[in-house]
């Protein structure tokens, strides 16, 4: 069956089995053809023996109506009328258990047909509805293995994707937090580093303005006093213009010289102070700077740790992802692998019940096949027994058809010494033999042709074929019994002309007797 049908992704290929199919209807039709056929020749030998039949009436309803027995005389009228009477009667009944036995036949032969038909369609269609459940099982098996796979497989995808997911939103809320961290703590040491740069720079202002303010005090306080000084040499000056002219010019000078020197020496501390508080300001201004670069420093290596500790959440975050990568691969080719495994265990069930299927069928086949055997040879044994039934019942027919012909041909020599009727006798006894020689065989057996059928018979219609069989048996005695009584009343009958013979006239034999019958020829 596995060669018939070749196997396709879901079971069997459809096109293969549709024609196995249509090829089983085709000799399930080539069977009814066949069985047509045969009731046609039935029907045609039937008409030919209407056909037979019918000219046999004809034959009959030729015979010259001067053909009586009545130029016999009453008894051997009465007698041959009888006879006659009796032989019809035996050969319609013969005819009709002829005919009742070739019904019969008929029917058992379309009712064993039948049901082997019926019993080759249930046997047929119980190998199929087994077939496909086992090959229904099958694929719901190998369809649920693969669904679980897929879905494990699914599953673990999803699980997998869930991790990496969690992962990446746990490494970035991380990564995110130690920035913001790290942001927040720039922008604190930022501010309390502006905040100091403002307090020295505030701190230097106050120092440089405090100095400027004691030397512009110095300087005035210096400037009133040589002013004081120089008026009071004037004054003094005044008083000894006259006396003291040079002198005056002298202080004058030493006074200009003093001024222009405490002016200088004025000038100098400021210039000093300046100084001082320059320096002082660039040695804030470079501390402050030195204090800004170790700080800028300090925010370097903290970016740099933090740009560090990142890459490695990075790679830390790149290796969590290569195996994750990898246990979904792993994963992957586990479910790769089941259902790999799930197609090879559904290929397995599915030759299991290819195996399975053929070997019920195949088994189906034998059975049906036995089942066939012997129901043609019990139908071949019991159309046997109804053709000898026939044979024996025309056998029958002709036997007592010759003894009605005896018994004519009797009487007619036994009363062939008369002068009147002698030759209507013989022209009726030539054409009653020829009437007999013209009878057709009643109820011929057909040729009885194997019905190729795939079917199996009950044990229920044997027996009932078997009393059939027996009723038909019972009808056939019946016919002999009868035949054998109507025998019987000839003899008895055949005896009475004797008598009454003896009585009233002497010269009539009593028994057909060839030589007197050429006596009383000649």
């Amino acid at each position: 069956m596995v060669d018939r049908f070749p196997v396709v992704l879901r079971g069997y290929d459809k096109e293969k089995v549709d024609a196995a199919f249509d090829a089983t209807q085709e000799s399930m039709k080539r069977a009814q053809q066949t069985l047509a056929s045969m009731r046609e020749q039935i029907a045609a030998d039937d008409d030919r023996i209407l056909q037979l039949q019918a000219q046999l009436q004809e034959e009959k309803n030729k015979k010259p109506e001067g053909n009586s027995f009545a130029s016999l005389g009453a008894n051997a009228q009465q007698m041959l009328a009888s006879a006659e009477q009796t032989s019809t009667e035996l050969l319609e009944r013969a005819k009709q258990d002829a005919s009742s036995i070739r019904t019969t036949a008929q029917a058992q032969a379309e009712t064993l047909i039948n049901n082997a038909k019926l019993d080759a369609q249930h046997i047929v269609d119980d190998a199929n509805a087994k077939a496909a459940s086992i090959l229904t099982n099958a694929s719901n098996q190998a369809e649920s293995v693969t669904t679980s796979a897929n879905e494990d497989a699914a599953q673990l995808r999803s699980e997998t994707a869930k991790t990496i997911t969690e992962q990446r939103q746990t490494v970035e809320l991380e990564l995110s937090n130690a920035r913001e961290e790290h942001t927040k703590k720039m922008a604190s040491e930022r501010s309390t580093q502006e905040r100091e740069i403002a307090d020295m720079k505030a701190e230097a202002t106050q120092q440089v303005a405090a100095m400027r303010k004691s030397a512009n005090e110095e300087i005035t306080k210096l400037k009133s006093d040589s002013n004081d000084q120089i008026e009071a040499a004037l004054a003094e000056a005044n008083k000894k213009l006259a006396d003291v002219r040079e002198q005056v010019s002298k202080m004058m000078t030493e006074a200009q010289r003093k001024a222009s020197e405490i002016i200088d020496a004025a000038k100098t501390k400021g210039q000093e102070i300046t100084d001082e508080a320059e320096v002082k300001r660039t040695s804030t201004m470079s501390q402050v700077n030195a204090e800004v670069e170790q700080i800028r420093h300090d925010i370097a290596a903290q970016q740099d740790e933090a740009t560090k500790k990142v890459n490695e959440l990075l790679q830390h975050l790149e290796e969590r992802r290569v195996a994750a990568k990898r246990e979904a691969d792993e994963l992957v080719g586990q479910a790769k692998n089941t259902r790999d495994q799930a197609d090879s265990y559904a290929a397995s069930k599915r030759e299991e019940a290819d195996i399975q299927a053929a070997a019920i069928v195949h088994k189906a086949g034998e059975e049906a096949d036995a089942q066939i055997e012997e129901r043609r040879a019990a139908a071949q044994s019991e159309l046997d027994g109804l053709s000898k039934r026939i044979a024996d019942l025309q056998e029958r027919e002709s036997v007592i058809t010759q003894r009605v012909s005896e018994l004519r041909s009797m009487f007619s020599q036994a009363f062939s010494g008369f002068a009147f009727g002698g030759n209507a006798a013989a022209s009726g006894q030539s054409q009653e033999a020829a009437a007999v020689a013209s009878l057709p065989v009643v109820a011929p057996v057909p040729e009885v042709k194997p019905v190729h059928n795939e079917a199996d018979d009950q044990p229920g219609e044997l027996s009932g074929n078997e009393s059939a069989a027996d009723d038909h048996n019972e009808t056939d005695a019946a016919p002999a019994d009868s035949a054998d009584s109507a025998a019987q009343n000839e003899q008895s009958e055949s005896s009475e002309p004797s008598e009454h013979q003896t009585q009233g006239e002497p010269e009539a034999p009593t028994q057909a007797n060839p030589a007197v019958s050429e006596q009383n020829g000649e």
